[in-house]
């Protein structure tokens, strides 16, 4: 019996040896290789200036197998004390002594395929080559680099949400929208399993290599983007809100060049965890009343100096009272219609609204219909979210939905939404679709170029288009928004809105408020329209005109002072001033130059960061210096040139606050290590 199951046991061994046991033979080579998806280098997303926002940077980590035949004992005691005090001089997370144990127990184990060193960048990795032992060949050393793609992103918390990530299967913003594109072709690629369970490519399917991703550019602005993420986030903190958004539109093409969105921290900061401005479906308020307004003179139902009465500020319809607020002001005994936008009404719009559109409420709601509002928005980035409009067939409609929804109520929009209103007035009656994707570009070229799309060539007559711009006029000059404009450079039309947000469970409303201000300017020659909502503010204010508009001012302000395209009566002047630029990146500063036509020498063109100085009536760009392995000064460059330069030098870097770097952690002329860590602090 011994001797036939000794027969037996050489025979199995005989046929595992030779492959003749087919389906073990299978299942083992399964176990020990794997077909693998993999990518080429992820694109790039720039801003409209071709700045970078995103970006994959090549990373290597450090591969030793310790076991390679050709590293005899003799030479590896040789040279590995050379080698130990290298990393120990360029890694200092252990010291020589510390590095040299580490290399000598993996040789005594004979370790193979450990990873010695993580995240290296590439010129490090061109510097390892030359220390000793990592310079002679892989198969001499056992030396040798895998490399990998890690994203970097250069805005900080600026635009977080609009340019998104990848992550676990989530798509958030344009890296998820476009992840497709960004993220090019794969390939198939057979990997074999090796000790420690490391993974190593031994063949690319059917000669097939991956392909790179193509690069978007978006429409965003960064300095508008700067300007709008700060005077948001100071209005958050100084009114203790939860959260809130503000966007910025080019009018004349529906191109988004700044969209913000913040929400309060457990630690009371604010921080972009969510894009309200696109995906945030709630009650307008008041601002809303200016689509009730174009309803009623389009429809010839009233003219802006039809009169209603007030009835004191308060009207009942069936059990439900609505209340004109009597904040800081006496309410008169009747409006006109234009009063009712500046002063913000309630009683006279629902009125009117009600007396024209009781017994024929689908004329009121075709209008929204008109203004797109009914739909989910086509943007760039989606929303899981959609507008609730009801109609009179839904089961909630009653007498009171229609006077309710006048004054913004019974009904969900998004900020994006209403601001695509508001740039159609500002654009003469003709409703664009916001876009944020520009260019979509492959090795350096374009392969689609996206213009501007018109949703409405004409939403409403030019005579409604004009008595609407007058209202939202009248609302700054004369109505609720006055006080908070005494102070702007630049003449603004727009409308405050202010709303009580509804309880959780849908029964009533709570004593919380959503506080916006929606507009454009310069009124009399409109280049941009921007919407600012914020939710829930906890301190102080609670109104549009406190709370939403000042934020819309500072906006206004920051822009129109900078921005010489909309100040035509300076650009007339001769003689004006030339103004000084801040520390950014040539190409940047010589495109914006150019377009303002601002008389301009450089005095190196292969510089990358430049300063600007006055010299014979233009300016001279002289280079920024650099020093090589040592910390830089980076006071007055904005947040994305000093991110980028940090990268480059290999430099980890946070920042905190939003403008130009005032002060940073560690003292210029610093030699950079790998332990370093740059702290970077911005103000305006």
């Amino acid at each position: 019996m011994v001797a036939v199951f000794g027969i037996y046991i050489s025979v199995a061994i005989f046929k595992l040896q030779n492959g003749m046991v087919k389906d073990f033979s299978i299942k083992q080579e399964r176990k020990n290789t794997r077909i693998n998806k993999v990518f080429g280098i992820r694109g790039n997303i720039y801003d409209g200036d071709g700045g970078l926002l995103a970006t994959s940077v090549p990373t290597y980590d450090i591969m030793w197998d310790s076991r390679v035949n050709a590293l005899t004992e003799e030479h590896f005691n040789e040279k590995v004390d050379s080698l130990s005090y290298m990393l120990a001089l360029n890694f200092p997370q252990r010291n020589q002594s510390e590095w040299l144990n580490k290399l000598k127990s993996l040789r005594a184990v004979g370790h193979r395929y450990y990873t010695l060193l993580k995240d290296v960048s590439f010129d490090k990795v061109r510097e390892l080559k030359t220390w000793p032992l990592i310079r002679e060949d892989k198969f001499k050393s056992g030396f040798w680099a895998i490399e990998k793609g890690k994203r970097m992103y250069f805005m900080g918390e600026m635009a977080k949400r609009a340019i998104g990530y990848t992550r676990n299967g989530v798509n958030v913003g344009l890296e998820g929208a476009f992840d497709s594109l960004l993220r090019g072709q794969s390939a198939e690629v057979m990997e074999q399993r090796l000790p420690g369970n490391i993974w190593r490519p031994v063949k690319v399917g059917a000669g097939d290599e991956a392909e790179n991703g193509k690069d978007i550019v978006t429409t965003l602005n960064t300095r508008f983007q700067d300007i709008t993420q700060y005077a948001l986030n100071k209005a958050m903190v100084q009114h203790k809100a939860d959260h809130g958004c503000a966007i910025i539109m080019e009018v004349e093409t529906g191109q988004i060049k700044a969209i913000a969105n913040l929400k309060r921290g457990k630690d009371g900061k604010y921080y972009e965890s969510m894009n309200y401005a696109v995906a945030q479906f709630m009650e307008p308020g008041s601002t809303f009343k200016i689509i009730s307004a174009l309803a009623l003179l389009e429809d010839g139902e009233a003219e802006a100096d039809d009169t209603v009465s007030t009835h004191k500020g308060k009207i009942k319809f069936y059990d439900t009272e609505f209340k004109d607020d009597e904040h800081n002001k006496e309410i008169p005994t009747a409006y006109t219609l234009q009063e009712c936008i500046e002063q913000s009404s309630n009683v006279g719009i629902s009125q009117l609204i009600n007396n024209a559109y009781k017994d024929k409420p689908k004329r009121f709601l075709s209008h929204l219909e008109r203004l797109g509002l009914t739909l989910k928005p086509n943007f760039d980035i989606p929303s899981s979210n959609h507008p609730v409009i009801i109609d009179p067939s839904h089961p909630l409609w009653s007498g009171v939905t229609l006077p309710s929804m006048s004054i913004g109520y019974a009904t969900r929009l998004s900020p994006l939404q209403l601001l695509s209103v508001y740039n159609a007035i500002a654009n003469n009656g003709v409703l664009m679709n916001p876009y944020l994707v520009k260019e979509i570009r492959q090795n350096g070229k374009v392969v689609t170029q996206i213009s501007p799309k018109v949703i409405n060539k004409k939403i409403c007559s030019k005579q409604t288009y004009k008595a609407l711009q007058n209202m939202l006029r009248g609302v700054v000059t004369n109505g609720t928004a006055q006080r908070a404009f005494k102070e702007c450079l630049v003449d603004v039309a727009g409308k405050t809105g202010t709303a009580r947000i509804i309880n959780p469970n849908g029964r009533g409303y709570s004593n919380k408020h959503m506080a916006s201000f929606v507009g454009y300017f310069p009124a009399s020659k409109p280049a941009y329209t921007v919407i600012v909502v914020i939710n829930e503010p906890n301190a102080g204010d609670i109104y549009g005109a406190g709370v939403a508009a000042p934020v819309f001012r500072d906006i206004a302000n920051k822009i129109y002072s900078s921005h010489l395209r909309i100040q035509p009566e300076l650009i007339a002047q001769e003689n004006r001033a030339l103004p000084s630029t801040l520390n950014a990146n040539l190409s940047r500063i010589q495109q914006q130059l150019e377009e303002l036509e601002i008389p301009f020498n450089v005095s190196n063109p292969e510089a990358e960061l430049v300063h600007s100085e006055l010299q014979n009536g233009k300016l001279l760009l002289n280079p920024i210096k650099i020093p090589k392995g040592l910390v830089p000064n980076m006071k007055n460059l904005g947040a994305r040139e000093a991110l980028q330069l940090a990268s480059k030098l290999g430099i980890k870097a946070t920042i905190s606050g939003y403008g130009r770097v005032y002060m940073q952690s560690i003292k210029p002329g610093t030699r950079i290590h790998d332990k370093l860590e740059l702290k970077l602090f911005l103000k305006p």
